[in-house]
């Protein structure tokens, strides 16, 4: 969860620079226009730096769009993760598995074909896939 939020920050932090720099490098392009128009840079110097902070922008406008996507998975997860949680605490102290509680806590059992050891012993893999959080790999025992 702490590595969690912190990578959630960092990917905020950089998402800030980035619109940021959008901002700025959008302001530049602007001056070199007004620069260019008022003779203040020839026509090729403005073609030249004009066309080096529009790659830029789009750079930064390709990582804002990826760092956002990130973020909203990270939410999405979160959220999932908490309703799970709010789940689990409801039946913290069940005793009995009921229909109901299966239905709420159990998205999908998954049941594979049983296959035999070199001893004859039989061996059955079930997975489990919880809501709203999926399958969750316990260390064996």
């Amino acid at each position: 969860e702490i590595g969690g939020k912190r990578k959630t920050a960092a990917a905020t932090k950089q998402l800030e620079q980035a619109q940021e720099r959008i901002a700025e490098v959008s302001r530049i392009i602007k001056r070199l226009y007004e620069d260019n128009v008022n003779g203040k840079i020839s026509d090729e110097r403005f073609m030249e730096l004009s066309a080096d902070y529009e790659q830029e922008q789009r750079e930064l406008k390709d990582r804002a769009a990826a760092l956002q996507d990130e973020l909203d998975k990270s939410q999405a997860a979160t959220v999932n993760a908490e309703k799970f949680m709010g789940i689990v605490r409801k039946h913290l102290a069940f005793e009995e598995l009921t229909p109901t509680l299966l239905r709420e806590m159990i998205e999908k059992i998954v049941v594979h074909e049983c296959s035999y050891d070199e001893n004859g012993t039989r061996r059955q893999d079930i997975e489990i896939y919880y809501s709203f959080v999926g399958k969750i790999d316990l260390p064996e025992a």
